[in-house]
């Protein structure tokens, strides 16, 4: 009973340090590169879409979705539908 314990034990080990090493491997190569470059990439597209050039940065709770599709700031909003600014 000890040795099925012992061997499922080691096995779990020995599962663990390899994806270890696979994990490890994947942030040197050209792969895990490309994956990070990705990554970057959603996420400066994604601030860039909450961004409004006149208002600056949003929340994106607080942005208006236009029958387009297109998102827009709530002041801009305010100004282009109701005609009050500020």
């Amino acid at each position: 009973m000890n040795v099925i314990i012992l061997e499922t034990v080691l096995f779990i080990a020995l599962v663990a340090v390899v994806g270890t090493i696979f994990v490890t491997a994947l942030g040197i190569t050209p792969v895990g590169r490309r994956l990070r470059q990705s990554a970057n990439r959603k996420r400066i597209d994604k601030q860039a879409e909450l961004t409004c050039p006149v208002h600056g940065l949003q929340p994106e709770a607080d942005l208006v979705r236009l029958p387009t599709g297109e998102s827009l700031c709530p002041h801009c909003y305010k100004e282009a539908v109701h005609g009050q600014i500020g």
